[in-house]
């Protein structure tokens, strides 16, 4: 499949639109919540005495036939954890603009950029799609497990 600009971008031509050289990029991120906030916390060593945290979802896949990520379950606990502000960021370069957006300046994130027409996403290994943490509290063996 070929894709163009105007097959990707669709209808909207955002950066095609008058005065939009100002713009140097678009930044969108699904992953700005209390979850992540806490799993940075975690790996800070700030997490709470007595519960367990893991991470699952599903990371980006390099197979270029496939349809779905690749499902990952970590321990956010485990020393060889890691885990960076930009993992989730996906940044958009407008091709138009007059004053572009260095990729240093988000190192980590996923980058897409148009280079001679076509579409080109510059994905870091293990870059993560979608992913929610499971809380989990250890309490007294007749208690059982609380969520």
């Amino acid at each position: 499949m070929k894709r163009t600009r105007e097959h990707i971008l669709g209808r909207s031509g955002f950066f095609d639109l008058p005065d939009s050289e100002n713009v140097s990029a678009v930044i969108f991120s699904n992953a700005g919540t209390i979850a992540k906030f806490d799993r940075m916390g975690v790996t800070a060593g700030f997490g709470a005495d007595g519960y367990s945290y893991f991470r699952v979802g599903f990371r980006y896949n390099p197979d270029p036939n496939a349809v779905m990520g690749e499902a990952f379950r970590v321990d956010v606990r485990e020393e060889s954890y890691e885990e960076y502000w930009t993992q989730e960021i996906q940044v958009f370069h407008n091709p138009n603009a007059k004053h572009p957006l260095p990729f240093e300046a988000l190192l980590g994130a996923t980058h897409h950029r148009f280079e001679n027409g076509h579409l080109e996403s510059l994905t870091p290994t293990g870059a993560v799609l979608s992913s929610f943490t499971l809380l989990l509290e250890h309490v007294g063996d007749d208690q059982g497990v609380q969520s």
